[in-house]
């Protein structure tokens, strides 16, 4: 659950077993993990951080962030997040 949301970084409670640069999903937006203490864990938000409240539901996806580079991205403007921008 979300406690504070300051400047695109989120802290939530509730993801004990959480590890670092886990791709986590709250309120649809996708959050990275940067640091885990006791009872919080930091997440930096990856989109738009407005749409993301105290009381929101954090989601684990138990994978890594990955972007995948290859041939299919020469001449290709990608968002940070390996979003296709050009289309």
């Amino acid at each position: 659950m979300v406690v504070t949301t300051i400047d695109g970084v989120t802290r939530v409670i509730g993801t004990d077993f959480a590890f670092i640069g886990e791709l986590m999903v709250v309120s649809d937006i996708r959050a990275l993990t940067l640091n885990l203490e006791n009872f919080v864990t930091g997440l930096s938000v990856l989109g738009n951080d407005r749409g993301v409240i105290q009381g929101d539901v954090a989601e684990r996806t138990f994978a890594e962030l990955l972007i995948e580079v290859g041939f299919f991205l020469v001449g290709r403007i990608i968002d940070p997040l390996a979003n296709f921008l050009d289309q």
